[in-house]
């Protein structure tokens, strides 16, 4: 082992490469409400480092990230967005779409998914199945 003590030079630091995701979530970071960043981070982010969840992450967040069609085409958007969420919650596919909409548990983080990155909470559970069906 040789040690360089003698030398001024500092060590570069080796900066961590950026992937898909994260490019994603650069995107989603400018415009997401920042007091969610925390929730953001717990509920979805972190999901990067699990191998199954990681094309459905990037599949949601890429949805995510096209916020302007939340005005543009509202339930379109919604429909997509909740089938990226089904898909990201249930990686191994066991609830239908009947089911998932009747979901209690997916409808609720559905809306959370609208107060974390888009700062929307107006909207009911029984908007949402209106959309969904």
């Amino acid at each position: 082992m040789k040690w360089d003590i003698f030398s001024n030079r500092k060590k570069e630091r080796r900066h961590h490469r950026k992937d898909e995701i994260d490019e994603m979530i650069d995107i989603i970071e400018k415009f997401a409400p920042r007091k969610y960043r925390s929730e953001r981070d717990a509920f979805y982010y972190n999901y990067k480092i699990m191998p199954p969840y990681l094309k459905p992450l990037f599949s949601l967040l890429q949805v995510i990230s096209q916020r302007e069609r939340l005005n543009e085409d509202q339930v379109v958007f919604v429909r997509e967005l909740f089938l990226k969420l089904k898909g990201f919650y249930d990686p191994k596919e066991k609830l239908s779409l009947v089911e998932a909409i009747e979901d209690g548990n997916l409808i609720r983080k559905f809306r959370e998914l609208f107060l974390f990155f888009y700062d929307k909470k107006d909207f009911s559970a029984q908007e949402i199945k209106g959309w969904l069906i």
